[in-house]
């Protein structure tokens, strides 16, 4: 009888494979359903990410004239001595950063660039408020992810809005302009 592999016989190495490929397919389709899962895992965390997205767009609309009187140095410090619209502020910026979190947290940026821009420009929105040590406080900054945290400081302090450079923010804080 021929010696096959480390003294033993082929005959016994295959019987002994044979008998071990009912096992190692279990472990192959465990392994598949691992893959398969994390895969619809990222499917829902996408999906609930960009609905939190549209909800976001919606109360911006809505929005609009408070959302843009923060875009700039001046208009937002008379936005802050206007309770009611500073408390809508307050309000958009948190649904911007739980928004724009989930989508952080949901998208591959490394290979989706035009996503990671469209985040740092709804951050940039908020950029005079996240960058003020008194409305934006620490306690403020622990419902967000660290790594989240990190990203949205980095844009506040490295990222201007196109807004805040014209005037638009100016004519926004009249009402009586718009009518």
């Amino acid at each position: 009888m021929a010696t096959g592999l480390f003294g033993v016989s082929w005959t016994e190495i295959i019987d002994f494979l044979l008998k071990l490929a009912p096992a190692a397919s279990i472990v192959g389709g465990i392994l598949a359903a691992r893959v398969q899962l994390r895969s619809n895992r990222q499917i829902n965390a996408v999906m609930i990410a960009k609905n939190h997205y549209r909800e976001m767009l919606d109360a911006f609309l809505k929005n609009s004239d408070i959302l843009y009187l923060g875009s700039n140095p001046t208009a937002f410090a008379e936005l802050k001595k206007d309770i009611p619209r500073y408390r809508r502020y307050r309000t958009l910026f948190t649904l911007m950063s739980f928004a724009m979190q989930e989508l952080y947290l949901a998208m591959d940026l490394k290979r989706e660039k035009n996503w990671e821009h469209m985040i740092r420009v709804f951050i940039s929105l908020f950029r005079n408020y996240i960058l003020s040590p008194e409305d934006y406080g620490p306690y403020n900054q622990q419902a967000l992810t660290p790594s989240f945290l990190a990203f949205l400081m980095d844009t506040a302090q490295n990222f201007e809005h196109s807004a805040a450079r014209t005037s638009v923010a100016q004519y926004l804080k009249d009402e009586t302009r718009l009518t």
